[in-house]
């Protein structure tokens, strides 16, 4: 239910009055803070000459105020201690196991190197960036990461030492690739290490500095085998036959992904040998691929491949409490890793070299076929409405294009509403407008004013319907479009991608949003169709504390606008008082139990009367009829 104390009434009329003169004292005032600053910074920067920065650290160890020589040697002292664990290299055949630590294959901390980029942070960049750094190492610490090196050249010499007490030539019969062809030996079993599997396996656990154990892969070479000359053609074939092109059948779209070539030295490193009994009882190679290596290989391209299914779109029919289709869903898909290893065994050994990535469609939950019974979309649980009064054309026309983004979403239950994922981009391209948009602290020209609209109106509809609320934004200071209403402390501002409006769906049904925009009422309306919970919802203020006056005409801000009309005024901004404004929300459940409980705290800073001219025009001059 609805329970709010009447809002303040604001008088947006502009002062009308003869010139004015801004005053000389903030501008002394500014100067004054910024020379203090520049002594400040002067100060700090020579009680650390030759010193690292308070608050900066490498990793656990503070090297604050240190110089390079003692913060060197600190450094170096601990990271003695981190690089003590091993690695466990076990052969699984013979159990022999062969203890490593970082440094036997060549990982080190670079010291000189980490000091040195402590040292430097607040000292590179520009003197901004200097600045800031300065201040957050000292205000909120700086932890660095050591600077390591891995010397690969020792990491090489060290699988080497291993392959060669693991390796045992084969000597009996036996089916080998050298180089591009296909060799048949007669002889004994043998054994070889798979230097590239463990040195891929290795170098993970390399960075991390845990202990590990690894097991190496060592393939085996059966004896006794009287003839496989068959199984050299099989590998020769293979070999012969050229790289192999995964593709998809069916691209998305021109970005999708291209054909990708598998080399044959690639395909080479995945040949493997077994030797099998046969029917007869005698010995045989079998010639396959290492499997685990080859999903490996596809492994990669399965996030380049997906593609997340997009929802269908409905509206609720009231009269007969069905869902009525507006667009319909999109399917996803996903790599079939699995099956498209089963088909490039199939053609491996065939002349067709062209592999289709085999890939399975996602069909969303929420799909043309889908019902209201189904998604549990049954009843209107909230709606909101605010109105925009006095906006400009361009503004209405945003307003209209960004409120038909979010017409018939449906949120999972659970689901995480994010508002700028479904605003997308703002841009001519995309159907806005120029008009009048606020930016750090200035209402400017630019792309898309008016989107703030909707996403408070889309807030207020959050906030009776009960939702959870895990990211919002006030505007800078108190608008007239929402002060209507819901009055202040009840807006939401975005600006895509750094500013967001989020809400959580926690209920186990799914909700659908609607929105209707009213040219005549010049009132934009929400609503959310779901299954109630009986929730209902005590609004208690706003509560107005810290109030500043809205400054005087001194303070006034002119704008020239080269593309108005010569000898013109336009008022933009009217002025209005700031405030810290409070605006509580209690949740209850069917049962009357409080179930969420928030303040919504809306600091607002007071704002001046802002005015465009055009050319002609000897600012500031109210004299001048101001335009419509």
């Amino acid at each position: 239910m609805h329970s709010a104390s009447p809002a303040p009434q604001f008088d947006p009329t502009p002062a009308r009055h003869k010139f004015g003169f801004f005053l000389a004292a903030p501008v002394t005032a500014v100067l004054l803070i910024l020379v203090l600053s520049a002594v400040l910074i002067a100060n700090y920067q020579s009680r650390h000459q030759g010193r690292i920065f308070t608050g900066v650290m490498v990793g656990d160890v503070d090297v604050s105020q240190m110089d390079r020589v003692t913060a060197e040697e600190a450094v170096a002292e601990a990271v003695a201690y981190t690089y003590a664990e091993t690695i466990t290299l076990t052969d699984p055949t013979s159990g022999r196991q062969w203890q490593l630590t970082p440094a036997d294959v060549g990982l080190a901390v670079d010291v000189p190197a980490t000091v040195e980029a402590a040292y430097q942070t607040g000292r590179s960049g520009g003197p901004l960036q200097r600045v800031r750094d300065m201040f957050n190492g000292w205000y909120y610490g700086r932890t660095l990461a050591p600077v390591i090196v891995l010397d690969e050249g020792k990491l090489n010499e060290k699988l080497a030492e291993i392959a060669a007490e693991v390796n045992q030539p084969a000597i009996n019969a036996a089916v080998e690739v050298e180089g591009d062809t296909a060799v048949y030996t007669p002889g004994q079993s043998g054994r070889a290490l798979s230097v590239a599997d463990a040195r891929a396996r290795l170098l993970p656990v390399l960075t991390s500095l845990q202990p590990a154990q690894i097991e190496l892969l060592v393939n085996q070479t059966a004896p006794a085998i009287y003839d496989d000359a068959p199984g050299a053609e099989r590998i020769q074939r293979i070999i012969d036959g050229g790289p192999i092109t995964f593709y998809l059948p069916e691209p998305l779209d021109s970005e999708d992904l291209a054909p990708v070539a598998l080399p044959p030295e690639q395909l080479r490193q995945w040949l493997r040998v077994e030797v099998m009994e046969q029917a007869d009882g005698s010995l045989a190679h079998n010639v396959f691929l290492d499997e685990n290596a080859a999903r490996q290989w596809l492994a990669q391209y399965a996030e380049q491949i997906y593609r997340e299914p997009v929802n269908a779109r409905f509206y609720f029919d009231d009269a007969t409490q069905e869902l009525v289709l507006v667009s319909p869903h999109i399917n996803g898909r996903e790599l079939d890793v699995e099956a498209t290893l089963q088909q490039l065994k199939s053609q491996v050994e065939t002349p067709n070299r062209s592999v289709p990535f085999i890939v399975n469609d996602i069909v969303p939950t929420v799909n043309a076929n889908a019902t209201a019974a189904e998604l549990g979309i049954t009843e209107l649980i909230s709606e909101a409405t605010t109105w925009f009064y006095g906006s400009s054309d361009a503004r209405k026309r945003n307003i209209s294009r960004s409120a038909a983004n979010f017409y018939g979403i449906v949120i999972a239950p659970g689901e995480e509403f994010s508002y700028n994922k479904y605003l997308g981009t703002i841009s001519e391209d995309d159907g806005y407008e120029e008009g009048l948009i606020i930016v750090g602290g200035q209402t400017i020209k630019g792309i898309g004013g008016g989107v703030c609209q909707v996403s408070t109106t889309v807030f207020q509809t959050v906030f009776w319907a009960g939702f959870p609320v895990t990211e919002r934004w006030e505007h800078g200071y108190m608008l007239g479009y929402y002060n209507d209403g819901e009055g202040p402390g009840m807006d939401a501002t975005v600006y895509s991608p750094i500013v967001d409006f989020k809400f959580i769906n926690n209920t186990p049904y799914h909700l659908l949003i609607e929105n209707y925009y009213n040219e005549e009422e010049e009132s934009i309306t929400f609503k959310f169709y779901s299954t109630s919970l009986g929730r209902t919802v005590e609004k208690e203020g706003p509560v107005f504390e810290d109030i500043v006056p809205a400054p005087g005409r001194e303070e006034d801000v002119w704008t020239l606008d080269e593309e108005m009309e010569p000898g013109t005024v336009r008022q933009i901004d009217w002025a209005t008082e700031g405030a810290r404004v409070t605006v509580g929300r209690t949740v209850f459940n069917a049962d009357g139990e409080v179930i969420l409980q928030e303040d919504f705290v809306s600091n607002y800073i007071p704002w001046p009367n802002g005015y465009m001219y055009g050319p002609g025009v000897d600012a500031p001059d109210y004299s001048i009829p101001l335009e419509d």
